[in-house]
């Protein structure tokens, strides 16, 4: 059946289940179904909480203990009985103290999602299915409303410019999506080859104060090359909003089937797409700049401060770190990627 208002949808049947589970057995309303997965809105007796169950044809069978979860939600294998046979099933399941309208839209999210993959096999729906879930792990982690702050929005807009100019420099999509590792708590924002970018934006029309979060930000003893990618922002009647500038990569990377990772990764960066009401505000690139970071470069790092200093934060001149590229081509070979 076509998804309209998957929200509205699983509310509505999680309320005409309630209260009709009984012992250990699930109730379930039919949400989507496909040859290779169907999804359904579920509750069960013992606990009789809001659940998503998913079962997916051909998927494998993981250790249960490496299965996502949170303090909001579990996410874990179960049967049932007259069921399809040969599918393997899952089932998203509400916390206790998980807020019910925001599992609503995990789960929501979750159902748009299968129908987007229904038709590829069943590792690939269940790793998309994983890869997503983890984005909502990272998501709830948090502790938010759903709507980034200006500075994040601003920040989350330059790692796009900065994943855009990795596919425009040669890398594949697959590929520069896979580097994009800062939303999963990755150190840096960008892991290529042995080296990492960290992705640095402003505002300011003049000067480059960039903000420092932890001694090993600007460390390349763990990856070597280090750059630090620079990018200024304008805001203009003319340039693109959060989601308009989400928009034109997936545009632009239609054909490489990286939507689902993609999605994933702005999830785990604090971007909901049901929220994208309150990005207004429009900016457009003024500049992007690679700067080295290399033992002559002023930063703090675990081996020049003090051993009982394990914290520090701090705000960096980056005009004071030479630019060596303004675009990821000219950087490409040095990080090991030949194109």
């Amino acid at each position: 059946m076509p998804l309209q208002n998957e929200e509205l949808q699983l509310a509505s049947a999680w309320r005409a289940l309630s209260g009709k589970a009984e012992g250990r057995g699930w109730k379930a309303i039919e949400i989507f179904n496909s040859p290779r997965c169907l999804v359904l809105a579920g509750r069960k007796g013992n606990g009789n909480e809001e659940s998503l169950l998913i079962g997916i044809a051909g998927a494998p069978a993981p250790d249960e203990s490496q299965l996502p979860r949170s303090q909001g939600f579990v996410f874990v294998r179960t049967d049932l009985a007259g069921e399809t046979s040969g599918h393997t099933w899952f089932a998203l399941s509400r916390k206790a103290n998980g807020q019910l309208p925001m599992f609503t839209l995990m789960a929501a999210d979750l159902t748009s999602l299968v129908a987007k993959v229904a038709l590829q096999d069943g590792p690939q729906i269940y790793a998309s299915l994983i890869a997503r879930i983890r984005g909502w792990q990272e998501f709830m982690k948090r502790d938010r409303s759903g709507v980034l702050s200006a500075d994040e929005e601003v920040g989350l807009i330059g790692e796009l410019h900065v994943l855009m100019n990795l596919i425009e420099g040669g890398l594949s999509p697959v590929d520069a999506v896979d580097a994009w590792v800062g939303p999963d708590d990755g150190l840096h924002d960008f892991v290529i080859g042995t080296g990492g970018v960290e992705a640095k934006t402003t505002v300011a029309p003049v000067g480059f104060i960039a903000e420092i979060g932890s001694l090993d930000q600007l460390d390349d003893a763990l990856y070597r090359p280090l750059y630090v990618a620079a990018l200024r922002l304008s805001q203009s009647p003319t340039g693109k909003t959060l989601p308009e500038h989400f928009e034109a990569i997936l545009e632009e990377t239609r054909d490489a089937g990286v939507a689902p990772l993609l999605e994933s990764r702005l999830l785990s960066a604090g971007y909901v797409e049901s929220m994208r009401e309150h990005y207004t505000r429009r900016f457009i690139l003024k500049e992007l700049t690679y700067r080295l970071i290399d033992e002559s470069s002023p930063r703090l790092t675990r081996s020049n401060v003090p051993v009982p200093v394990h914290r520090v934060q701090y705000s960096l001149d980056l005009d004071s770190v030479p630019v060596v590229a303004s675009n990821f081509r000219e950087i490409s070979n040095i990080l090991g990627f030949s194109n």
